[in-house]
């Protein structure tokens, strides 16, 4: 037997033995991953919301699931309603100082449990409280309204508490007649009403039919989308390299050396996303146009409120950006802008003074976020942007000292 011979033979044996190497060492490492820095099981997001006629998207009632992302893996569970939250009573027979919560994904809870959530600390904080979830995913002030106004308002309460995100809240939409589900917007005489239509039965049924199919991770799909769905909910490792990828993009991206050799290019990017622009020194048209909708939704939210012997008490979450200068600086950079042609706390001395005009009770949490995230606490995930365990417990604590302080004979009785 010759040596090529010899050769040849073994070579299946040598790429046996090679992929049975990297196998094992990839085993490894994702082994260690699991202990050391545990991924969440990506893209595992099961369905809890429907198409609904007015409001637009409302909880299935008594769903319960699994709500996954590269930040975070968390369990939601909605009562009989479809709210995220147990059942509850519409009269107030325990007597409690109730509050009606309405938001978007931060007083939802986004990453975290049901109890986690900071309106349900509350009640852990004063038993004495209770408080009712309304808030949805991707909910605006106007949406909110909706809820209030249908559902809000069949429950007996002493607040209707609405977390105001700047970041997604300070919506911009110019609705029309036929316009389905219908919008809060103004008429051609300047009237904040509601525009548009609703849809009959058997077109919701088909809506929601069809995004049922759509949504299913394997229905209608082949079979290298279903490979890839069942590999990144099952490998923690691919996670974990799309993870770090991302974060270090983000960070090269954001040097200032990077932008000089783009703007050498001349190809700088002068458009600044998401939160920064609401701090421009000055609005855009339609900024301005979406703080008049949040205005009048706000006033008519506070009016609802008032005919119920109710008040409207608005919390502002701030944007993750906010919390860091240097992560704020960065994300201008990233886009190519100057961060002295921003005011970082614009958007909050804007609100304010709007609540004080319209005599609505506000708290503006950015000064005591600031202050946790100097301090070295972590509020926030670090990819998603929502707050963690630790920032819906900072939270909690900070609406209840500001609760008692501004309805002390009632928080204090119970």
């Amino acid at each position: 037997m010759t040596s090529t011979t010899g050769q040849k033979k073994n070579r299946p044996l040598r790429i046996i033995l090679i992929v049975g190497m990297i196998l094992m060492r990839l085993s490894v490492l994702e082994v260690a991953i699991r202990i050391f820095d545990p991924q969440s099981d990506l893209r595992r997001r099961d369905l809890f919301l429907r198409y609904e006629p007015f409001i637009g998207v409302e909880g299935i009632p008594n769903k319960k699931g699994i709500y996954a992302t590269r930040s975070f893996k968390s369990t939601i569970e909605l009562n009989n309603e479809g709210l995220r939250d147990y059942d509850h009573e519409k009269l107030n027979t325990q007597k409690k100082f109730r509050i009606i919560g309405l938001g978007d994904s931060f007083t939802f809870g986004n990453g975290v449990n049901n109890d986690q959530v900071f309106l349900k600390v509350l009640e852990k904080l004063n038993s004495g409280i209770e408080t009712i979830n309304m808030s949805i995913f991707g909910g605006n002030p106007q949406t909110s309204l909706k809820i209030y106004m249908s559902r809000g308002l069949k429950y007996e309460h002493n607040i209707a508490m609405l977390g105001i995100f700047l970041g997604s809240d300070l919506a911009t939409y110019y609705p029309k007649d036929s316009d389905s589900p219908p919008q809060w917007g103004f008429d051609s005489e300047d009237n904040f009403v509601l525009i548009g239509k609703m849809l009959g039965q058997e077109e919701v049924e088909k809506i929601r039919k069809s995004s049922e199919d759509n949504y299913s991770p394997t229905k209608n799909r082949n079979l290298r989308k279903r490979i890839n769905y069942w590999l990144v909910r099952h490998i923690q490792l691919l996670t974990f390299i799309g993870n770090y990828r991302n974060h270090f993009s983000n960070v090269i991206k954001g040097s200032s050396l990077y932008i000089k050799i783009f703007k050498t290019f001349g190809a700088e990017n002068k458009g600044s996303y998401g939160f920064p622009n609401h701090c421009r020194k000055k609005d855009s048209t339609d900024m301005d146009y979406g703080w008049r909708l949040l205005s009048k939704s706000l006033e008519t939210m506070r009016d609802y409120a008032g005919e119920t012997g109710a008040e409207l008490y608005v919390v502002l979450i701030p944007s993750q950006l906010q919390s860091s200068k240097i992560l704020y600086e960065r994300t201008l950079r990233k886009h190519g802008q100057d961060p002295s042609e921003f005011d970082l706390e614009k958007p909050n001395r804007k609100l304010a003074q709007l609540c004080e005009s319209l005599e609505i009770a506000c708290l503006d949490l950015l000064p005591a976020v600031k202050e946790a995230v100097s301090k070295g606490y972590q509020l926030y995930f670090i990819r998603d942007g929502h707050m963690n365990v630790h920032g819906n417990n900072f939270v909690a604590k900070e609406i209840y000292k500001d609760l008692k302080r501004r309805w002390p004979g009632q928080i204090e009785s119970q």
